[in-house]
């Protein structure tokens, strides 16, 4: 599921950015605190926004509870994110689902397109995310899917690395019309590694 709707980085969070350009100063990515699930919340609220999601039995938002006890949950890994000098989130990048007997998970992200943000930075901050977790959870893989029509996150989800691996039909509603949803599946050695390609979104 995925919607793309200078100060010193936040305590506690780590930069992110091309390493291939030495510049380590483009955005931080960090565990959220309790201003951000607010915000994470007031996103999915949000008919632009949750119309693209789907938490299980059409389920399309997550109230602050709810967000709250995914924090605190170990099936979960949560992180916000936003551009060098904003210390005010512009989006979420998530792996949920983590199922560590089979090593595997799944991918979904979410930016307000309201607030701060700079190249590459939605792209920048899934990658660290991924790799991360890989890494900390040693998965074998991570799936995702996105809205056949949301073609920007689909744009992203390949740029990531993630593999088209099919079409499950006529199973989503966006403003009253039925879509398939793409399939993706992302293994360690997929996670895009080296220079970011030109002219990628936020």
């Amino acid at each position: 599921m995925s919607h793309d709707v200078q100060a010193q980085a936040p305590a506690q969070g780590t930069q992110c950015s091309d390493p291939s350009d030495g510049n380590f100063s483009a955005c931080w990515l960090r565990e959220p605190d309790s201003n951000d699930v607010d915000d994470v919340a007031t996103w999915l609220a949000e008919p632009e926004i949750n119309q693209w999601f789907d938490f299980g039995q059409g389920r399309q938002t997550l109230p602050v509870l709810a967000v709250r006890l995914m924090m605190q949950s170990d099936r979960h890994r949560l992180r916000v994110f936003g551009p060098a000098g904003h210390e005010v989130a512009s989006g979420l990048v998530a792996v949920s689902d983590l199922a560590h007997a089979f090593g595997t998970a799944s991918f979904w992200v979410l930016r307000d397109s309201r607030r701060a943000a700079c190249r590459d930075m939605t792209f920048l901050a899934s990658i660290g995310l991924l790799r991360e977790t890989f890494d900390t959870h040693r998965l074998h893989c991570i799936t995702a899917w996105a809205v056949e029509c949301n073609v920007r996150s689909r744009r992203l989800l390949e740029r990531i690395g993630f593999r088209a691996i099919g079409l499950q039909r006529n199973c989503h509603i966006v403003r009253g019309s039925r879509f398939g949803r793409v399939l993706y599946d992302l293994l360690p050695a997929d996670l895009a590694n080296g220079p970011i390609p030109a002219g990628g979104d936020a």
